[in-house]
């Protein structure tokens, strides 16, 4: 018995190994990296509208608002108790986050003070308008809420724990924990189900035009043609979960960020889905990946406790 248990053992850590040493490939490293920025763990990322200002959410609930260049810390905002999942901008100096501990705070980035806050369940992940905001919650849970002064619009059950909101002009994807991908309108009426091969999609997000809309899966980019319905699972490099995807602004390319055994980066061409350019792999599992809206810029945040930020206009030299 302890033979078997030693050559089970040995298997796994085989497979571990040879996932890390598949993540050698040449790699560029990021631009400038906030080390130790978050205690226990970076997990949200959201830029300004204008793309000079980052705000990275914590584990322990802390917001910390960065200036790009030169790289700085800035302010922090102090309103959650439990792990920042979601935050969004709804105007230059006015943002909207909400995580683990249920609260759901728009805060003024200027005065960092909080300008409103309700209570609801475990928020998971969000989208936003300049007038309207969505919401997904752990317990299965989807509500609408007026912006700016949070009033709760409408909200209806799905039965199974939500993963992932994505938001394009009225319409709102949404993904559980189930494998199901639903589009909603404004009103959180259900206007069709997608098709999916049963894995949950996570971090989905539409392109610039609302044409497509990609989620990350375990090993495989999910995508769909939101017109036709067409359903693609696509392989990647990845060795595990595909935890957070992003579109550039331009449509032209897609991002990805590993999490289980691989937590590097990949951009992708859309056009034929090919890599174009591999950035180095965090020191533990990758939380989330954006790009900046001018597309200068991708962040990234992770376990490690770094939130990283990668310059797309320098040239590209792996080592």
């Amino acid at each position: 018995m302890k033979l078997i248990r030693t050559r089970a053992a040995f298997g796994i850590l085989s497979f571990l190994l040879l996932s890390a040493c598949s993540n050698l490939m040449p790699a560029q490293a990021p631009q400038y990296s906030f080390e130790q920025a978050h205690t226990f763990g970076a997990t949200a990322l959201a830029f300004s509208a204008d793309g000079k200002t980052l705000a990275s959410g914590g584990y322990q609930g802390e917001i910390l608002i960065w200036r790009v260049s030169p790289p700085e810390l800035v302010g922090k905002l102090l309103g959650h108790h439990d792990s920042v999942r979601a935050m969004e901008y709804i105007a230059q100096d006015k943002m909207v986050s909400a995580g683990d501990d249920g609260h759901i705070i728009l805060w003024d980035t200027i005065t960092l003070k909080p300008l409103v806050e309700v209570k609801s369940g475990a928020v998971t992940s969000m989208a936003a308008t300049s007038d309207l905001l969505i919401t997904g919650h752990r317990d299965g849970w989807l509500r609408s809420w007026r912006l700016p002064d949070l009033k709760l619009m409408s909200e209806v059950s799905l039965q199974n724990g939500i993963l992932s909101l994505a938001q394009h002009g009225d319409t709102t994807a949404v993904a559980t924990n189930s494998g199901r991908v639903e589009i909603y309108n404004s009103q959180l009426e259900l206007l069709r189900q997608l098709q999916t091969s049963g894995a949950a999609a996570h971090d989905l997000r539409f392109s610039p035009d609302g044409s497509t809309l990609a989620g990350g899966g375990w090993f495989r980019m999910l995508l769909w043609d939101v017109n036709s319905g067409k359903y693609q699972s696509v392989p990647t490099e990845h060795n595990g979960l595909l935890t957070s995807v992003d579109f550039s602004p331009d449509g032209k390319h897609l991002v990805s960020l590993g999490r289980h055994t691989d937590s590097a980066i990949r951009v992708w061409r859309r056009d034929d889905l090919s890599v174009e350019r591999r950035y180095q792999a965090h020191q533990l599992c990758g939380a989330m990946i954006r790009f900046s809206p001018d597309g200068r810029l991708m962040a990234s945040a992770s376990d490690d406790e770094s939130v990283r930020l990668y310059d797309l206009t320098l040239p590209y030299q792996p080592q």
